[in-house]
């Protein structure tokens, strides 16, 4: 499998989110309100994805809050003002195995030169690890870090684009990134990216898009 990251190492300059076509873009599930969010986990904890993240039930719920509460941490350390409010997530380029994830994927492109600095960051991997790196007290699910992550620069670290464009090569980002396509992999074949404006780039629901329905298959997920 390949992707927008090039052997060469070239950095797109665009992003994509992917959502479930049933609920439309630009949403974050720790947006909801405690029996709006069990009403979606019933419904959907059944629905026959290639990783099915709500059948965990509440593991993944306290995970994803506390990684979230964790990634909003890290951007005020960051900047020293607090994002307004939660981001909805994207990836640097393209990684469309992320489609199947959802009953009916969809997806939307994003060019980065339409976001000032502080409202775009990036991660690689992806916000997962956040709970190993500030040591929450919650499930540790999905792609964590190796013991000696403290010698490892990458990890924790939450990047603007100029950074991550300075840096890509040098932490070896792209080679990390290619080792993962090159297995077939999920986690690190991808950069994450966090879109933290809440404005009319975010509102639009209906895309001049079609579906991006994906077809279900088997891929070896981190624990």
């Amino acid at each position: 499998m390949r992707s927008t990251f090039a052997k060469e190492m070239k950095i797109p300059n665009f992003l994509t989110h992917y959502y479930e076509d049933d609920y439309g873009p630009f949403l974050n599930i720790c947006d909801m309100e405690e029996e709006a969010l069990q009403k979606l986990i019933d419904s959907e904890k059944h629905a026959d994805t290639a990783f099915n993240r709500f059948a965990m039930g509440s593991r993944f719920i306290d995970w994803r809050r506390s990684a979230d509460d964790l990634l909003i941490r890290a951007y005020t350390e960051k900047f020293g003002f607090a994002p307004n409010a939660r981001p909805y997530f994207a990836t640097l380029g393209a990684f469309d195995r992320t489609l199947t994830m959802f009953r009916s994927g969809n997806k939307l492109t994003l060019n980065i030169a339409d976001f000032d600095e502080h409202e775009l960051t990036f991660m690689y991997p992806d916000h997962s690890h956040l709970t190993t790196v500030y040591g929450a007290d919650v499930p540790h699910l999905f792609y964590q870090p190796p013991e000696d992550w403290r010698d490892k620069p990458v990890w924790g670290r939450l990047f603007t684009f100029p950074e991550l464009v300075a840096e890509y090569s040098p932490l070896g980002i792209g080679q990390s990134v290619q080792s993962h396509l090159d297995r077939d992999g999920w986690a690190g074949c991808y950069v994450e990216a966090h879109i933290w404006c809440r404005d009319k780039r975010t509102k639009k629901r209906e895309q001049d898009v079609a579906p991006q329905s994906a077809t279900r298959s088997e891929f070896d997920f981190p624990s």
